[in-house]
Formats: structure tokens, C-alpha cells, sequence
């Protein structure tokens, strides 16, 4: 059998090697550095392929790479140890019956009797980096020796060890030997070697010498590994995955930071982005878009005896404009052209216009008064402009209840601060439209309507009919213009901005969380592999990976959630609007976390399952 690695100057690493190694026996393979003994074991372990020749286990072809064959007849150690440093002592002990599908309590009480078989049952809940080399070693052995494999392959146990824990370690070995167990031990050392009772040495690849002296072979067989080769249970999946994201709790919050932030940013500008639409859609219903007026053309005419612009209908036509669906108030103004008015029968007379108001003058015109006031004025009082308060002189209204206009008393029930929809008010007299035979011709008569939000065009089309259905095209109509295309223009202007962000947003926490995986992936090459050592298949691998990346993804997601919400609540706030949050985002948030940092984790995903178990466990 020989082995040539590739390359501008191949290399070749096994240049002819024949040689059978029964069940039970302990070999040893020794030789020096570089000469082809850790490559002879990873070809016995199925870690690397022949270039050439046969490789045959209890009579039948093997083949590098088959998962199933490693799981079922193959346990390591090595000499770096490869312990699962940041877990618990019996996590690593377990392992290879974790992807042989055992069930928890099984794999718990093998691994438990695995660790008492080195003396290390005290030790089983302590995490493993903690341990001593020599403890670790011994916890590696546990590990092959929980497996129940037939054939353990050791490389270097001993070549990190001080003499006692070496001595420790092969005790151990020869313990496992003596329960049927296959034992080959690669070695440097001579006086590691001489305890084996077959020593094969191997130079530049091949082997030079085979001294079967001592033999003793167990011909019973160990039992068959327990469980099925190269399988693992999906909630073993899920505690695998939860004790691993456990493990690392620094990295793990590092990425989970980075989806967080990611997550945060949508969630913030999916919230503002509605918030901005609410804002846009509130400023063009604010009241000045929800005001409709149907206006006489005969401006100076006396409009007294025009057919529905008479006294009488006044009250019929703002009732029949209240009743309109999407009006909130409505008035008619009746103007009454100027009339004398004083404070006493004896002091000189002011000119001033005088209305007639019929219907809700104040929710109609949005005009204040002082102090306060009704919808509509009763019979015989009158409402002051503030303007012509001060012309005529009127103190406070308990000084000066009455007004005199054209030599007749009428009192005062409050003073017009602000005109709103009908600055003139402020320098007039408003009348109930009932007293308006006391004030003579109309000269201008008008209609002001508020209308609901987004019913000032739904409105200005219906009024005319209502005031004077006759008289329909001489109407003159004020109403707002129709907001909705403009509206429509910015809020999708909004969004697309928004949209836009977020994507960015998105794409680089996927760059940046994909980055900081694959790093993640490089620092864990040697637990990987190892796993790829004791069974796992590829698929395992990848489910592993992706349910990290899943449940940072999801952690993120929640914090991001979290973070977008308070994002939204405080520019908001800041800014005077409505918060406006959709909650059904929420999950939607923490599914978007978990999307991103699978779709991050999908380079590393790649790279895990490539990982080549041979190079890996030799760096």
C-alpha cells in the first residue's frame, strides 16, 4: 500500500507497507519523525486514503471517509487530546456514542463507567480545559473506551505528558487491551514501545521491521459497539447545540450582537417607516385639508328672497349639511352688511359688519371664543370680535353686559378671540341666524363644512346638492386638494428609503456575522474533526452549525426586537408623533435573526463539513 500527497513536488508518505494486525493484539508503531507513522494510523482509521493498494478490515474493502466504518469499529486518541475544552469532561466522553444515537441515560451511565475504569469518575462534571494534560489524555481514553469500537488507534498519547502521567496513560492503554480491544500506539519513544508486545517500525515509509515476539491475542471479541453507526438523534442535536452555544458564552454574544443589531435596525426602520406614513397621512388631514366652504357667487346683491339662501332655510341647510356622511360640523354665515353699533344708546355708533351664523359656528370655522361657548348662540345674544371690542372700548363682559346695535339693546354672550376659517369675525358681530329679520339684507351667504379626515372630496361633491340643489352650477366650492396621489408619492418615497436602508442594514450583518463564523468554524477545525473522527457524517456537521447559528440567530433577533421597539419609541417621542408599531413584526423579528444567521453561517457550513479530519487533527 502506498500513499503519495500531491503537489508541484509530490510527497511520498507510505512507500510500500504490508501488514496485518489481528483482533486483541497491542501494537506499537514506532520510528522517527517524519517517517510515515501518524499516516499509517490515519490509513488504518480511515482518515486518509491509499494512493494505491488494499485495505481490507475483517476481510472486507475499507474505504477512507466511511463515516458508518469509523463509527462502528474505530476509536482515537491523540495526542493534542481534542477534548471539547469549554464543555463538561463527560460531554467529551459521550461523544462518540452521541453519534452512534444511544439515548441520553445510556450514554450518560457508559461514559460515567468509562471515566472510573481511568479514575476519573470524581471528575466527570468539571470542565475539561480545567483538567491536567495527564487527565486529559486519561479522558480521551475514557472517550475511545466509551465507544465500545474494537480497534482504538492512539497517536502520541504520551508525547505531552511528564513521565508519570506517560506511565498513567499506558497503564490505561494496556487496561483497554486487556478487555479484547485492538490497541495500536504510535510512538517515538523506545521505552514506550518496549511495553508493546508487537513493535513494527516504519522508515521513509516503509516498514523495516515487525517483531511479533510476546504475542498474546484475545480471540474473544469485544461486544459490538451499542446504538447505530454514524446516527444522531434530533434532540441530541438540539442539547448538542444548546451546550455549545452555552459553552461560548463571549462569542456567543458577540454574534448574537451582530444579528441583534441587524435585526434592530429593520425592526426600527419597519416601525418608523409606519410611524413616518401615519405622520404623512395625519399632516394631510390636518384640519386645513378637512375644511370645505360652497360659497353665492352674487357677492353685494340682496340675496334675501333667493330660493335656498333665505333666513328661513338657514337652520333646514346647516342641519342638512351636519347629516352628510364624512361632515363633523357644519355653519352657514349669512352677512348682514354694516350696522351701527355702541356700547350706549348715547355714545357715537360704530360701523360693523354683522353675521348670521346657523349651525356649529366654532367647530365649523375653528374660531375661539371667550369664554368659551356653545355650538350655536341662543336668541337675542350675540358673540363680539375682539378687534371690534377693543375699537368700542368693552371692558369685562360683567361691566358691560349689552351692546346697542342700530339703537336696539342685544347682549353679549362672549367675545370672538380668533376668527380661524373667517379671520373678518374678529372685527364683527355674529348673530343667531333666528334674529335675522332684525338685521335686514343678506349681502353674502356661506357654508363652511369640516369634514372627516380624507372626506373633504367626497364632501365638496355632495354640499352643493344639499344647500341649493337649483342652483348647483352657480355654486362656488372651496374644498382641498385631493391629497391622496401626492400622499401615495411620499409615503412610497418613505418606504423605498426605508426599505433601502434595511436592506443595507441586512446585507451587512450577513458579511459581517458570515466573517465572524467562518472564524469561528476555523478556531473549532479540531473538535470538528474529531468529530468527523468518531462518526459524524457531513449532515451531522451541518446540523450542528446551522442550529448555532439558529439559536444565536433567534437570541439576536429577540435583543434586536427589543432594541428596534425602544428605537421607534424614542425618535418618536422625540420627534411628537404617534408610536405606530405592528406586533405582528414580533415574530417575524426573531424568524428574520435566525434567517440571518443561517444564511451568515452557510459559508461556514461549507467549510465544516470539508474539514479534513486527518490535517486537522494533526495541526
Amino acid at each position: 500500500m502506498r500513499l503519495v500527497y500531491p503537489g508541484r513536488v509530490p510527497v511520498t508518505a507510505l512507500a510500500g507497507v504490508d501488514l496485518t494486525i489481528e483482533q486483541g493484539e497491542l501494537v506499537a508503531i514506532e520510528g522517527p519523525s517524519g517517517g510515515g507513522k501518524s499516516t499509517l494510523l490515519n490509513v488504518l482509521g480511515l482518515l486518509d486514503r491509499p494512493t494505491d493498494g488494499t485495505y481490507r478490515i475483517d476481510g472486507a474493502p475499507a474505504r477512507a471517509g466511511d463515516a458508518r466504518a469509523r463509527s462502528s469499529t474505530f476509536a482515537f486518541v491523540f495526542q493534542g487530546f481534542h477534548l471539547l475544552d469549554r464543555r463538561r469532561v463527560v460531554d467529551s466522553v459521550e461523544l462518540g456514542l452521541l453519534h452512534r444515537a444511544v439515548p441520553g441515560k445510556e450514554r450518560r451511565r457508559v461514559a460515567l463507567d468509562a471515566l472510573a475504569a481511568v479514575g476519573l469518575e470524581d471528575r466527570w462534571d468539571q470542565v475539561a480545559g480545567t483538567l491536567s494534560g495527564g487527565e486529559q489524555q486519561r479522558v480521551a481514553i475514557a472517550r475511545a473506551l466509551a465507544s465500545g469500537a474494537g480497534v482504538l488507534l492512539a497517536d502520541e498519547p504520551t508525547g505531552n505528558l511528564d513521565r508519570a502521567n506517560g506511565v498513567a496513560v499506558l497503564d490505561a492503554l494496556e487496561g483497554v487491551n486487556g478487555r479484547g480491544v485492538t490497541v495500536v500506539l504510535v510512538t517515538h519513544d523506545p521505552g514506550i514501545a518496549v511495553r508493546a508486545p508487537r513493535r513494527v517500525r516504519i522508515v521513509d515509509g516503509v516498514v523495516v521491521h515487525d517483531d511479533r515476539r510476546g504475542v498474546v491475542v484475545h480471540h474473544d471479541d469485544p461486544p459490538p459497539p451499542p446504538g447505530r453507526p454514524s446516527r444522531v438523534r434530533a434532540v441530541d442535536t438540539l442539547r448538542d447545540v444548546l451546550a455549545s452555544v452555552a459553552s461560548r458564552p463571549g462569542r456567543t454574544a458577540g454574534l448574537a450582537l451582530a444579528v441583534a443589531a441587524a435585526v434592530g435596525l429593520s425592526v426600527a426602520t419597519a416601525g418608523l417607516t409606519t410611524a413616518a406614513t401615519a405622520q404623512v397621512s395625519a399632516t394631510f388631514d390636518e384640519r386645513e385639508n378637512r375644511y370645505v366652504a360652497v360659497t353665492d357667487p352674487g357677492e353685494g346683491e340682496d340675496l334675501t328672497h333667493v330660493v335656498g339662501w333665505t333666513r328661513p332655510g338657514d337652520d333646514e341647510r346647516a342641519t342638512a349639511l351636519a347629516s352628510v356622511a364624512g361632515v363633523d360640523a357644519a355653519v352657514v354665515l349669512a352677512n348682514r352688511d354694516q350696522h351701527g353699533v355702541s356700547v350706549s344708546p348715547t355714545d357715537p355708533a360704530l360701523r360693523a359688519a354683522v353675521y348670521t351664523a346657523s349651525g356649529d359656528l366654532l367647530g365649523a370655522t375653528a374660531a375661539t371664543v371667550d369664554p368659551g361657548g356653545g355650538a350655536s348662540l341662543p336668541v337675542g345674544e350675540v358673540l363680539v370680535g375682539a378687534l371690534l371690542a377693543e375699537r368700542l372700548g368693552l371692558g369685562p363682559l360683567a361691566s358691560a353686559p349689552a351692546l346697542w346695535i342700530d339703537g336696539r339693546a342685544v347682549a353679549v354672550a362672549g367675545v370672538i378671540t380668533d376668527g380661524g376659517r373667517v379671520p373678518e369675525l374678529a372685527a364683527a358681530i355674529v348673530a343667531p341666524s333666528a334674529d335675522g329679520d332684525r338685521y335686514g339684507r343678506v349681502t353674502r351667504t356661506e357654508a363652511l363644512v369640516l369634514t372627516a379626515s380624507g372626506a373633504a372630496q367626497q364632501v365638496a361633491a355632495q354640499a352643493p346638492l344639499v344647500v341649493d340643489p337649483t342652483r348647483v352650477e352657480e355654486l362656488q366650492v372651496v374644498a382641498p386638494i385631493d391629497p391622496r396621489d401626492m400622499r401615495a408619492a411620499i409615503e412610497a418615497d418613505v418606504r423605498t428609503a426605508m426599505v433601502v436602508l434595511t436592506a443595507v442594514a441586512l446585507l451587512a450583518a450577513v458579511l459581517a456575522l458570515g466573517n465572524a463564523m467562518v472564524l469561528a468554524i476555523g478556531e473549532r477545525r479540531g473538535e470538528l474533526a474529531l468529530r468527523r473522527a468518531v462518526g459524524a457524517r457531513g449532515l451531522h456537521l451541518a446540523n450542528l452549525v446551522l442550529g448555532e447559528a439558529s439559536v444565536i440567530g433567534a437570541l439576536g433577533g429577540f435583543v434586536g426586537l427589543v432594541a428596534g421597539i425602544a428605537a421607534v419609541l424614542a425618535v418618536t417621542i422625540a420627534k411628537g408623533w404617534a408610536p405606530v408599531f405592528d406586533l405582528r413584526l414580533a415574530p417575524v423579528a426573531v424568524l428574520g435573526g435566525i434567517v440571518v444567521g443561517v444564511l451568515a453561517c452557510l459559508v461556514a457550513v461549507a467549510g465544516a463539513i470539508r474539514v479534513q479530519p486527518a490535517r486537522a487533527l494533526r495541526d
